[in-house]
């Protein structure tokens, strides 16, 4: 059955704007969608891979569906999937949700907007993204080799937005399909396996975030062959490499390298003067309280429960 509807925009585009999350990231999540919530008026959707993340983000009135990770149930072979970039199984897991859900919902009709919570919101950045006429939108990255020696730049996945569309339903697909342990690099593969893509341009020395000699415009490319559309968005605004405490006043989304523990990437956060407010790492991960029914948490546990039965047999 087809996910009911979950959030609008004021033009009532279906618009389904959500993160993946994990009792070690709860407290920079929480931080985060705090943050959404301020410059955009629309609570994100937390997709939860434990039980402690769900109760905590549920507890301060966020949308919540739990899928919690249950070792029975994900059989990853780690000598299939190569070199893995994420400490454990269960982070494996959690990273994987982001296809999975974004695949479901963009062939339901819903634009999605997926972005990690390490990837800050400093303006809102709808309007911006509205305006670019592209299937596929991203941010753009460095990762892996072959995608930055080829176009310039890679398609970073922590911060994207996919519109409804069969070609945009079927790269989705085959992403979600192809998943091998490290979302980043499933996709740039697919992107380079599956499509050849015609860019506008190809930026140098794009990895700072200066407005001056930066990448300020997005970059438009297409796929021929199935009339994919992408846009790599301007750098200079949806920051990855390169961002200093300077530049962080012109950015729309800051999305820093950072340790891959909470407590690093609060403190590179910190370093960069970026304000998240009253949370802190200090705070333990507890519900504050069991929430009345404000009427944005909608139930999409069927697709989830549905993606369980059927995740160990995907995986052999």
């Amino acid at each position: 059955m087809a996910p009911q509807p979950m959030i609008t925009s004021k033009d009532k585009e279906k618009l389904f704007l959500f993160t993946v999350i994990s009792e070690e990231y709860a407290k920079l999540g929480l931080a985060w969608g705090l943050q959404v919530k301020e410059v955009t008026g629309i609570k994100p959707h937390f997709v939860c891979s434990d039980e402690e993340s769900f109760r905590y983000l549920k507890s301060h009135r966020f949308p919540c569906t739990k899928y919690a990770f249950v070792e029975a149930n994900f059989a990853p072979e780690e000598k299939n999937y190569g070199e893995i970039h994420f400490p454990t199984e269960k982070a494996v897991f959690t990273i994987s949700l982001k296809l999975e859900v974004a695949s479901e919902y963009l062939k339901s009709g819903y634009t999605i907007l997926y972005s990690d919570v390490d990837a800050i919101w400093l303006k809102n950045p709808l309007a911006d993204l509205k305006s670019i006429d592209a299937d596929f939108l991203f941010q753009p990255g460095s990762f892996p080799d072959d995608a930055k020696k080829l176009w310039g730049f890679s398609a970073c996945t922590g911060f994207f937005l996919m519109r409804p569309s069969p070609q945009a339903a079927a790269f989705a697909d085959t992403v979600r399909s192809s998943f091998d342990g490290d979302d980043q690099r499933t996709l740039n593969q697919v992107l380079l396996n599956n499509y050849h893509i015609d860019w506008s341009e190809r930026p140098e020395a794009w990895e700072h975030c200066a407005i001056k000699d930066g990448w300020t415009k997005p970059v438009l490319g297409r796929c021929e062959r199935t009339g994919l559309t992408l846009a790599a968005l301007g750098h200079s605004f949806y920051q990855r490499h390169g961002t200093k405490k300077g530049f962080c006043q012109h950015a729309i989304v800051c999305h820093p390298n950072s340790p891959k523990d909470q407590d690093g990437k609060f403190e590179t956060l910190q370093g960069l003067g970026i304000n998240l407010g009253p949370i802190s790492v200090s705070q333990s991960v507890e519900p504050v309280r069991e929430p009345e029914d404000d009427g944005t948490h909608i139930e999409v546990g069927r697709f989830l429960n549905w993606f369980g039965r059927f995740w160990k047999s995907d995986q052999k």
